[in-house]
């Protein structure tokens, strides 16, 4: 299944000033693998998150998190509540 397929509705360009915030707690789960430096690990549960976006908060959660070349870091998040009008 590829992404395009998974998604509900279709992307669309949009650049804001956004703040994440992560809600208290913790994921229970097993290591995958492991490196001298850092962990696999497969976890039940969901990270929960609120956005303030355009004036806004919207929850949600956060389904992957992607590293970027220049040390930062992408970001996707599945929210309860409509955001853009499609």
């Amino acid at each position: 299944m590829t992404d395009r397929e998974r998604r509900r509705s279709e992307r669309k360009e949009h650049q804001a000033p956004t703040a994440m915030i992560l809600a208290a707690g913790s994921l229970e789960g097993e290591t995958v693998n492991a490196s001298s430096h850092g962990l696999l690990i497969r976890a039940t549960g969901r990270i929960s998150v609120v956005v303030k976006i355009d004036g806004k908060e919207y929850r949600g959660r956060l389904v992957r998190a992607e590293p970027m070349v220049d040390g930062g870091t992408y970001y996707a998040l599945d929210l309860d509540d409509q955001f853009l009008n499609d």
